[in-house]
């Protein structure tokens, strides 16, 4: 399973609910590199309601074809292992969420410490239970490793 924290968003600003906030131009390119490094090919994709949470989701959906499901159990004032366990998940899928609740959530999976997710950054859980301790860490991808890559997988340009 793959959680991804939502890309760089807008600063807040009076007069703009927190719910509305967008991605940034830098926030969606940073989640496509980032999509086109997941070494899974996701099927699905649960995101939280909140407008950059579904922005990234919609730009993870372009990248892999999978379908975009919106879940209240991601929303950040929600999101824990209890809500986790609600939904029906399967290896090939994204979840989509906001710090650091989605932080929160793997830490716990993985049976502790800190887990930091920066803005659309990846990170890999191999689930074999939803409660504290189930699941094991598999990768981490930042948005600064993925363009780092794809510059490299590209070549030198002309």
């Amino acid at each position: 399973m793959v959680f991804v924290r939502h890309g760089k968003a807008e600063e807040k600003k009076p007069g703009l609910p927190d719910e509305e906030r967008a991605l940034t131009r830098e926030g969606a390119a940073d989640v496509e590199a980032v999509a086109k490094l997941l070494p899974v090919k996701l099927s699905v994709i649960y995101t939280s309601p909140l407008r950059r949470a579904l922005q990234t989701a919609e730009v993870l959906s372009r990248v892999h074809g999978a379908d975009v499901k919106v879940s209240a159990e991601l929303h950040p004032a929600v999101l824990s292992l209890n809500a986790l366990a609600k939904l029906v998940l399967q290896d090939s899928a994204a979840l989509v969420g906001h710090a650091p609740s989605i932080e929160k959530v793997v830490s716990e999976l993985i049976g502790g410490g800190n887990v930091k997710i920066g803005a659309g950054a990846a990170v890999g859980v191999e689930v074999l239970k939803v409660e504290k301790g189930g699941g094991v860490l598999e990768f981490l991808i930042t948005p600064k490793i993925a363009r780092e890559a794809l510059k490299v997988s590209e070549g030198p340009t002309q």
